[in-house]
């Protein structure tokens, strides 16, 4: 008796399964409610990158490449421009933070030579200092 429940259990669902009009049954699932309650993070965690990144033939996608083409279609004119940029600004600030260094060191050995003492030294440019020094 078991087994014969048990096969017409097995024929009634395989014919459930065929009469099932798949693409109906998915035109009514709300799938932003599936990957909503999906946990990408946990997802992530699980991936490995370094065996994905060692399946890589890097020389066959290369060689099938049109370099050329692909730097046409980059911003990477731009993104040396910007670089190249931001060092030469660097590269400026450290000149001429050398060069106040400089100027205030030939100033000190000016006064040296004049025989001004630190004391007698303004305290900076007439417009810049006030008059009087609050005490």
């Amino acid at each position: 008796m078991e087994h014969l429940t048990q096969s017409i259990a097995e024929r009634i669902v395989t014919l459930v399964i065929e009469s099932i009009d798949i693409d109906a049954l998915i035109d009514r699932v709300d799938i932003d409610k599936i990957v909503a309650r999906v946990d990408v993070d946990s997802l992530i965690a699980r991936i490995d990158v370094e065996k994905i990144a060692r399946r890589i033939d890097v020389n066959a996608i290369v060689n099938e490449l049109d370099i050329d083409a692909l730097v046409q279609q980059t911003e990477l004119g731009s993104i040396i421009a910007r670089s190249t940029t931001g060092v030469l600004a660097e590269v400026l600030d450290v000149i001429r933070s050398q060069g106040v260094g400089l100027d205030d060191f030939i100033f000190r050995w000016a006064n040296r030579l004049v025989g001004r003492k630190a004391t007698q030294l303004p305290l900076g440019p007439p417009l810049l200092v006030p008059l009087e020094v609050p005490a």
